[in-house]
């Protein structure tokens, strides 16, 4: 099972001390009925940013202590070497493919063989406007509860989007809703045929995935002042730098926000 041997990998990936989290401190704030959480982030934070600085592409080659499994014919099972989640799994393409062309089939098939497990959370980052760091497709997966889960599916996110519910998902079904869901919030190029060969470039947006719905979010800016969002923040999750930035965050308000880095 693909969480069973991430947590090995993960494990000894720890213990040889070449996992860097880059969560540490975390806080629960109210607003509106709603308790948000807030992670402020340690030094290893500076490693990634250097790390990205000085490697192009992290995943060809990927590192060998970060390998879980293989997932079907087209995608690797990686660690994130910089976790905000312990573990903190990715999904990414063996081949290059562009972050912020259209997924296809294969992408859920892979990524959803990691969702299906209980308190996980797959979240996709389509373009760096829409946080993405990473240029070469990959899609996450963490195990954590969802704060805004019950303003997502009581239909009262103050911002545009698309939900789809599912009595038990399977990759076909997360897929064709996928495919509804970027027709719908004009994401994809007008008078472009879906099922062609040639590589679809998409407007920004996040996907947040559980084993019971799906949430696209058309995205505008990937940043207010100098918060950065990504998916995972539209579950309710923040990630900040320090305790300035904290502290703005919940002056500033989280829901505003996320409205304000989407798309109108």
């Amino acid at each position: 099972m693909l969480w069973d041997k991430a947590l090995t990998v993960a494990k000894n990936a720890s213990e040889a001390q070449v996992l860097l989290p880059i969560a540490t401190m975390s806080s629960v704030v109210s607003e509106q009925g709603t308790d948000f959480f807030i992670k402020v982030m340690n030094d290893n934070l500076n490693k990634k940013i250097q790390q990205g600085q000085t490697q192009n592409n992290p995943f060809l080659p990927y590192d060998e202590q970060m390998f879980v499994d293989t997932v079907g014919h087209e995608h690797v099972c990686l660690l994130n070497k910089y976790p905000v989640g312990d573990p903190h799994l990715l999904i990414c393409s063996k081949a290059f493919v562009s972050q912020s062309s259209l997924l296809d089939l294969h992408d859920f098939s892979a990524w959803i063989q990691g969702v299906t497990y209980p308190n996980v959370v797959g979240f996709f980052n389509s373009a760096s406007e829409a946080g993405a760091s990473q240029r070469h497709r990959h899609m996450q997966l963490i195990k954590t509860t969802v704060p805004l889960e019950e303003m997502i599916l009581s239909g009262k996110l103050p911002f545009k989007h698309k939900l789809f519910t599912f009595d038990r998902i399977n990759s076909e079904k997360a897929y064709f809703c996928y495919l509804a869901a970027m027709h719908d919030l004009g994401l994809t190029p007008k008078n472009t045929a879906l099922n062609i060969n040639e590589p679809i470039e998409c407007l920004p947006y996040n996907i947040l995935l559980t084993q019971h719905w799906m949430l696209v979010i058309p995205r505008l800016t990937n940043h207010v002042g100098d918060i950065f969002a990504n998916a995972l923040n539209y579950s309710g999750c923040f990630l900040v730098k320090d305790q300035q930035q904290h502290d703005w965050l919940i002056d500033y308000g989280c829901l505003r926000l996320l409205t304000e880095c989407v798309a109108p």
